[in-house]
């Protein structure tokens, strides 16, 4: 069912954006390690860093920015962080082992995604990594 929303997203997307380059140029980046993607209020980016480091730096980043984790669930190779802002946004965060050393962080800030406030976690991410 999920798969057949996103189908359904995408299609509505490209019959919406017929033509826009900023839709084409959002679909070439997001083919590299180290590039972000935005689909569906979560800005999803892959790390050079191995699953273990990612989740450390993720939990040490929303520290870092005074986000209490409200709940969490690491299974090794993939994992989700709930997390509340001090103004009560909740944020979500998943991990996924893509194997090479590469983790894919999605961050999505509210319930239909807040791309700057999701950039913002991303950078403090890849501070804390050293990235």
């Amino acid at each position: 069912m999920k798969k057949v929303a996103g189908l359904l997203v995408l299609l509505f997307s490209l019959t919406v954006l017929w033509g826009c380059e900023l839709f084409l140029i959002g679909v070439g980046a997001g083919l590299g390690v180290g590039t972000y993607k935005f689909i569906e209020g979560k800005l999803e980016r892959q790390y050079p860093l191995e699953y273990k480091k990612a989740w450390d730096s993720a939990n040490t980043a929303l520290a870092n920015l005074q986000i209490s984790i409200s709940g969490s669930l690491n299974e090794g190779v993939k994992g989700e962080i709930e997390a509340v802002r001090k103004d009560g946004v909740k944020v979500f965060i998943s991990l996924k082992d893509m194997g090479q050393k590469v983790t894919s962080i999605g961050v999505r800030v509210g319930i239909f995604g807040d791309r700057s406030e999701s950039e913002r976690i991303h950078n403090e991410i890849a501070s804390v990594a050293g990235i």
